[in-house]
């Protein structure tokens, strides 16, 4: 399973971005993430990192191999975006593994730029959350903090692991 709230925001038109419609996208998203884990327990990967990461990219690959696991991707630049889907976690007992994108700026805004035109963000606004984006921590809640660095596609594995940071 695999929820991003970007999706929810999706037309017949392209996607269409409002400050209530994102609003509303994420709550179905803390709604949709809920009733799957009364449903069935299950593990929840958050995949996490600005805009133009890749994180669609490897969280597609990945939630196409395994039935098992929830990925919840989405930037979650600061310890409080995170927050509510820990606690959702936290609430069905079921544990949290993040995995951080991380790329630097310029090839974030260049992966940014290759995207279909109604999934472009503004320059700008990729480098906003470049800036004010938190570092995930095991000590927010997650089981494992995994990096994984610019070229992931070809890896077999997940990158540094970051226990106890």
């Amino acid at each position: 399973m695999q929820l991003n709230p970007d999706h929810y925001l999706q037309t017949d038109a392209g996607r269409i971005f409002t400050a209530e419609r994102n609003a509303a996208a994420w709550e179905r998203l803390y709604a949709e993430l809920s009733a799957a884990l009364l449903v069935r327990k299950r593990p929840i990967v958050m995949v996490i990192g600005v805009q133009g990461t890749g994180k669609s990219t490897w969280t597609t690959q990945r939630a196409s191999e395994s039935g098992e696991t929830i990925y919840v991707d989405s930037t979650f630049a600061t310890a409080n975006r995170r927050s509510r889907v820990l606690a959702i976690a936290k609430a069905a007992g079921v544990s949290v593994s993040a995995v951080w994108v991380r790329v630097d700026l310029k090839t974030a805004l260049r992966r940014n730029r290759n995207r279909p035109a109604d999934e472009i963000v503004p320059d700008d606004a990729v480098e906003n959350v470049f800036k004010l984006f938190e570092p995930p921590l095991v000590g927010e809640g997650f089981r494992e903090v995994v990096i994984l660095d610019d070229d992931f596609g070809c890896a077999t594995q997940f990158g540094n692991r970051l226990v106890g940071s």
